[in-house]
């Protein structure tokens, strides 16, 4: 049993120090794409450091709030405005009537 636990020491020992270089060759390369500073990709990666959050001054909420109503008033003038009812006022009264014969039918124990 000793063994079997060296040996499968050795392997963790072995696998952490390819892991090691592997994430080595990874910064190497996100830092030939990416020339900025990769202060969010390592403070996401498990660092301890929580990163700043950013906040928007007031005037480019505005900036933004008033865009969006521009663009959703853009987007609704195009669409046509229902027409309301198209119910008249004759057939407004024949439902009405129906639906009165049809509850006093109830009422009295005639449903259909």
């Amino acid at each position: 049993m000793p063994d079997s636990t060296r040996l499968l020491e050795l392997a963790l020992k072995g696998l952490e120090a390819e892991r090691a270089k592997i994430d080595d060759e990874i910064a190497q390369i996100t830092s030939q794409l990416n020339p900025r500073p990769a202060t969010a990709q390592t403070a996401t990666a498990g660092s301890s450091t929580p990163l700043k959050k950013r906040r928007m001054s007031a005037a480019a909420r505005k900036k933004i709030s008033e865009a969006m109503k521009r663009r959703y008033a853009e987007l609704n003038s195009g669409k046509r405005q229902s027409a309301g009812s198209r119910l008249t006022e004759a057939g407004r009264k024949r439902l009405s009537d129906l639906m009165k014969k049809r509850w006093a039918e109830k009422r009295r124990g005639k449903s259909r």
